[in-house]
């Protein structure tokens, strides 16, 4: 009997031996795995009262947090914050009398410590002006291919209430999660500034468009290595002490190829985060649905535009009455109904302008207003740097099979369905046909950008004015099937 049950104590102490070894090689997946692997489509399903539906359309513009639940990929989070974001595009689909907004959700607003697989805060973007939609995603995909660090993106099926609600580009917060994944051994400082990065002198108060956005961290200690990174580069002593000039690197290649005019590389001073580490910088990319042509770029620069403070302009419209506030949104309301929203045009300049974006001066806004960047560009081991990763993203990337094959997984995981939503803002035909010339547009991007390298082909607007005949040739390219700033499909 004795040894019946010293055998059967025996197995069972194997079994739980066994079963503890299972569970430490079969661990929890990360929501990197979860929820961004490319060619897995998650499933969010939303679920709200009809009133709290209601009040979010009918005052979306206040971006304020309302409570619902929330089942990511079938497990389930009660008290869920969510809230519509964006600012211009918010504006736009109000303007439209559409639903179809882009949404934060928040698992831990209102229960502390409910997050999934380690992540707290989720975007969903509705991809709006991006007949693509996956210029962020590509964007993204080309930074992982250089090493940059950037946000994971994926795509999940949003159903509100039990119905089907839209096909959405599921993108990852820059957050303390977005730092632990990417800098898990750095003690990391980051902000979403609305600065062009020029040191103005050592008057603090000349960076408060960097130092009231902190996102994670941030503080004063932080905001002066901030400015004295920013003295080393306009003075030229000591930049790679205070800078990440490989990494910078990578971000300048990335946007030359991208030619993202809502951000820095227009006269915008906006769409980007700025990391400091251990007193040195580095730049984040973000917000690429208005990238190669979708956003547009007038002749001239607009006085200002490096000036702008957010929050200055939250103050004004704040202290308008509401009566003046609905004058507003009724003008913008009814010019936006007598803006045709057919095919907008681009000029062939237009289109030129984007193929071959010169790499020597990639900016439209005055080169005085991007000194930063010039600046490092003016080190030539800098620029071989920038030179490299411009040709491993245009031979690897493009031209190697890169961006086919994200491509071609995004069609498998999307395909069959995008567009074919009561509210979507472009059809499903649009959205093939949109990655047809998609393909031919960076084709011919590349192309010019491997010329211009190589000096067959003019890398500065001055030289390109002088020899015009020398440029890639893209009168065969519509940019409009790529969508774009007012380009909605007429259906």
């Amino acid at each position: 009997m004795k040894k019946k049950v010293c055998f059967v104590l025996t197995v069972i102490v194997l079994s739980l031996c066994c079963l503890g070894m299972n569970s430490q090689t079969t661990p929890k997946k990360s929501y990197a795995e979860s929820l961004f692997t490319h060619g897995e489509i998650a499933s969010v399903e939303i679920n709200m009262s009809d009133s709290t539906w209601k009040n979010i359309i009918e005052h979306a513009r206040d971006k304020q947090y309302h409570v619902c639940s929330v089942a990511i990929n079938g497990e389930q989070f009660d008290s869920v914050a969510i809230r519509t974001k964006g600012a211009s595009s918010l504006d736009d689909v109000t303007n439209m009398k559409s639903d179809r907004y882009s949404f934060t959700l928040k698992l831990n607003k209102y229960r502390k410590g409910q997050k999934y697989h380690g992540m707290t805060k989720l975007q969903l973007n509705n991809n709006i002006w991006d007949a693509t939609q996956m210029k962020d995603a590509v964007v993204y995909d080309m930074c992982r291919h250089i090493g940059l660090p950037a946000p994971l993106a994926n795509y999940a099926r949003i159903s509100l209430n039990g119905k089907h609600f839209g096909c959405y580009l599921m993108v990852e917060a820059i957050d303390k999660h977005f730092c632990k994944r990417n800098y898990p051994d750095e003690k990391t400082n980051i902000y979403k500034p609305y600065h062009n990065l020029a040191y103005t002198g050592e008057d603090m108060k000349k960076y408060a468009d960097i130092s009231n956005f902190a996102k994670v961290g941030g503080d004063e200690a932080s905001i002066l290595r901030v400015v004295a990174a920013l003295r080393s580069v306009d003075e030229g002593k000591d930049i790679d002490g205070h800078v990440d000039v490989e990494s910078v690197m990578k971000y300048m290649a990335l946007q030359t190829i991208v030619v993202n005019y809502d951000c820095m590389t227009g006269k915008n001073v906006q769409n980007y985060y700025l990391r400091e580490a251990d007193g040195k910088i580095s730049l984040i990319p973000w917000d690429y649905n208005l990238a190669w042509g979708g956003y547009p770029d007038d002749e001239g620069d607009f006085e200002g535009f490096d000036d702008f403070d957010p929050e200055k302009w939250k103050t004004w419209f704040d202290s308008l009455s509401q009566e003046q506030r609905d004058s507003m949104e009724q003008v913008f309301s009814q010019q936006w109904i007598d803006m045709p929203m057919t095919e907008s045009s681009w000029s062939k300049e237009d289109v030129s302008k984007i193929v071959n974006f010169p790499i020597d001066t990639p900016f439209t806004s005055k080169l005085t207003k991007r000194t930063f960047f010039m600046n490092l560009l003016a080190n030539e081991s800098y620029k071989a740097r920038y030179y490299h990763y411009l040709n491993v993203l245009c031979n690897d990337y493009i031209k190697g099979g890169g961006f086919q094959k994200v491509v071609a997984t995004i069609e498998q995981e999307i395909g069959s369905f995008v567009g074919k939503e009561a509210n979507a803002f472009y059809s499903n035909e649009r959205f093939h046909k949109a990655m047809q010339t998609f393909d031919m547009l960076l084709q011919k991007r590349a192309t010019s950008v491997l010329g211009q390298i190589c000096g067959s082909i003019p890398s500065t607007w001055d030289a390109q004015k002088a020899e015009p005949e020398k440029l890639i040739n893209s009168d065969d390219i519509n940019l409009s099937d790529l969508g774009g700033l007012m380009v909605i499909e007429k259906k």
